[in-house]
């Protein structure tokens, strides 16, 4: 349908991101801290407040939308590394409370603002992390009871200020960490001081976890987040989505991520900017705005024309096969914008099916090639594959009108509606 040659590949965006454990006294897992990491090399250089914002949005997006970690989380938090910049947006409420702990640096607070700010987040159900402490006097007091961890970087303390400090700490009740633990002396020391988490090489480098996505155009975001401000109508949103096929697969990432997947099975775009909400909408892709890099859009990028295609040319099949099936259209775009995520993203369709919350029908449709779904897919994939005997069989069961002729009309109008799109994107 679409030539996807070598050149492909090199037209997808990489991502990465750091991720280093948090342990126990026995060395259990805990949690994870996930780190902003621009490229495979293991280490980050963040400038100045602006960078430090942008790194934030960077990690957020990839963690619950373009590598959609949610689900490794499991039982243990997801630390992130915030700033007062980031934390005065609305964009921290993006956040999914119940896996992420804001941890944010004592020196921070010089912003008086910050405070009060924090405060209200944690009335609301955010957790907090305090790092950065080196000396507890009567600044830190407030700021403790803020917090449910207090994390102590023992690098370069001295061993008085360190004892000194843990035991005043260690009265709060709250959850101490130590944080650059890189012998096993370091460990014993601060097991005896009464530390309860510890953090540092002594354990594990930062793994960096990488991936592919596939990126939205930067006039696309900026339409939609139009749309999404002006509150406009769910069939208009839902149309400028499909010319966004990148942002429909992170979408239904998103909404998985937000922990509303397991409860509702994602049958179209419309459903999942239902479930997710408007608000929610549009901090993400503000969100996405923030963080991003490169632009590739759908005019020079194969493999979201791709994408586009195989959804609406199933759309088109649901049109013309099986007309009073109304309620199928949205499932069967999703279905074949969904087919090209494993060989985008290097995955598996497993475990692509694994971090997105769609209904049963494009499930088994992607999974098996089950039910009226899966049965037109299997379809496309025989025309795809200029296997006429194979595509003649199965249109055997739509009757005389439905031939290879009918699908290379439909392909038409399909590739037309692609087309169409890569023009509105110039």
């Amino acid at each position: 349908m679409i030539d996807r040659g070598p050149e492909t590949r090199d037209q997808l965006r990489e991502v990465f991101i750091g991720r280093q454990p948090i342990l126990d006294r026995d060395q259990g897992l805990a949690g994870y801290e996930l780190l902003f990491r621009a490229t495979k090399e293991n280490s980050a250089r963040v400038d100045s407040e602006t960078a430090a914002t942008t790194a934030t949005a960077d990690v957020v997006c990839k963690a619950f939308a373009e590598l959609g970690l949610s689900n490794v989380f499991g039982q243990v938090r997801a630390f992130i590394n915030v700033d007062a910049l980031f934390l005065g947006s609305d964009l921290v409420e993006l956040l999914p409370k119940d896996v992420v702990v804001l941890e944010i640096d004592v020196a921070a607070f010089s912003e008086e603002a910050l405070l009060p700010k924090c405060q209200e987040l944690k009335a609301r159900g955010y957790a907090f992390s305090l790092s950065g402490i080196t000396d507890v006097d009567d600044r830190i007091w407030p700021l403790v009871d803020l917090a449910t961890w207090l994390k102590i970087d023992i690098d370069g303390l001295p061993g008085d200020r360190l004892q000194t400090s843990a035991r005043a700490l260690g009265t709060t009740r709250r959850t101490l960490i130590a944080a650059h633990v890189e012998s096993q002396t370091q460990m014993e020391l601060c097991r005896l001081l009464g530390f309860h988490l510890f953090q540092g090489y002594y354990f594990s480098r930062p793994v960096i976890v990488e991936g592919r996505k596939l990126d939205a155009s930067t006039q696309g975001l900026l339409r939609l987040i139009r749309l999404a401000a002006e509150d406009a109508e769910p069939a208009v949103l839902d149309a400028a989505f499909r010319t966004e096929p990148a942002l429909v697969i992170n979408l239904l990432r998103l909404t998985n991520s937000v922990g509303v997947g397991a409860r509702a099975r994602i049958t179209s775009v419309r459903h999942a900017i239902t479930v997710l909400g408007r608000r929610q909408l549009q901090r993400w892709l503000q969100l996405l705005l923030f963080s991003r890099g490169a632009d590739v859009d759908l005019a020079h990028n194969p493999l979201l024309q791709l994408a586009a295609l195989r959804g609406r040319f199933m759309e088109l099949l649901v049109e013309r096969l099986h007309p009073e099936q109304r309620d199928l259209r949205d499932p069967a775009f999703i279905t074949g914008l969904m087919s090209v995520v494993p060989a985008a993203l290097g995955m598996s369709m497993t475990d692509v099916l694994s971090q997105i919350a769609v209904g049963n029908d494009v499930r088994l449709a992607l999974a098996r090639r089950e039910g009226l779904l899966g049965q037109l897919f299997a379809l496309i994939e025989k025309y795809d594959a200029n296997d006429i005997a194979g595509t003649q069989a199965l249109l055997g069961s739509y009757g005389p009108a439905a031939t290879v002729g009918l699908l290379g009309e439909i392909l038409a109008e399909a590739l037309n509606w692609v087309q169409q799109l890569g023009m509105d994107a110039d």
